[in-house]
């Protein structure tokens, strides 16, 4: 606002000095345009009075009216043009700082969807939907880098009887305990997801088999060490891991291998079963037209 006024003082010096030679009556509108796009509507006002006032004293000063309601009426002429310059600046900005804002919200709110559509609501995982995604992209990755995939799929045991005995509000906290587990025993690089119910996946990225195995047996001891907090139903899970020497076909199937290692586990309960998925080469893994030596 100080700018706005020396600004007003300037030209009104600049009016003095070159007296009636020189229409100066539009610079006074710079000012006004500065304090509209930066300050709220009443200093508009504010600098538009001061700026008619500084105009229309100049005016008196050099030019001797044949009637001073000449002067008055070039001082309202001066205000009304001034001020209708001023807010109607005014109310652009302000149209357009809220047009800004509500771009904003509907920025946030279309992220929150997104994510929502992508997360689980109980334990913030990937849900299946966003999780199988990911796979099929490490799946294309694989076949493209002619490496092999690992996906750990997990299956709490006797969680029933958590919600049973103590309810689903304890049963969602176990939930919640166990993708943290997850989480903790998994690296930066792999990706972990709710599948549905108490069932989990996690993507081992670029993964070994004895290293895949590893972290089925920590997931393991990580649930344990949350079922001694429900000793009479003895929570466990069943892990399975599914290697897969060379990539599925789509993330159906890898589901599927690790699903059938996971059922493996769970015919004893509570263990790690590694499975080490076979799959005949085809002509996406080869990466080359069939050959006439290939052919029958």
């Amino acid at each position: 606002m100080l700018g706005a006024v020396a600004i007003t003082a300037l030209f009104a010096w600049i009016d003095l000095v070159t007296g009636t030679q020189v229409r100066s009556v539009m610079f006074y509108i710079v000012p006004i345009v500065l304090v509209a796009w930066t300050l709220e509507r009443r200093w508009v006002v504010l600098i538009a009075l001061l700026a008619s006032l500084s105009w229309t004293a100049i005016e008196f000063y050099t030019i001797d009216f044949d009637h001073p309601f000449i002067g008055l009426w070039n001082e309202a002429a001066a205000l009304a043009i001034f001020l209708l310059v001023g807010l109607a600046l005014s109310t652009v900005r302000r149209e357009q700082r809220q047009l800004q804002e509500a771009n904003v919200k509907i920025s946030d709110l279309l992220e929150a969807e997104h994510r929502d559509a992508r997360t689980d609501a109980l334990t913030a995982l990937p849900n299946r939907r966003d999780f199988i995604e990911s796979l099929g992209l490490e799946i294309a990755r694989s076949r493209r880098d002619g490496k092999p995939l690992c996906l750990l799929y997990l299956d709490l045991d006797n969680f029933k009887k958590i919600n049973d005995k103590h309810g689903h509000t304890e049963g969602d906290a176990v939930l919640k305990r166990v993708a943290e587990a997850l989480r903790k025993q998994l690296r930066a690089s792999d990706m972990p997801g709710r599948i549905g119910g108490d069932e989990f996946a996690a993507l081992l990225w670029q993964a070994e088999q004895p290293g895949a195995k590893l972290v089925g047996e920590r997931v393991l001891q990580a649930v344990r060490q949350i079922g001694a907090d429900y000793p009479a139903c003895k929570l466990g899970v069943s892990v399975g891991v599914a290697w897969f020497e060379r990539p599925p076909a789509d993330p159906e199937e890898a589901l599927d291998g690790a699903d059938e290692a996971m059922y493996e586990a769970k015919k004893e309960k509570d263990r790690v079963v590694v499975v080490n998925v076979e799959r005949e080469p085809t002509q996406i893994d080869t990466g080359r037209e069939p050959q006439p030596a290939d052919r029958p």
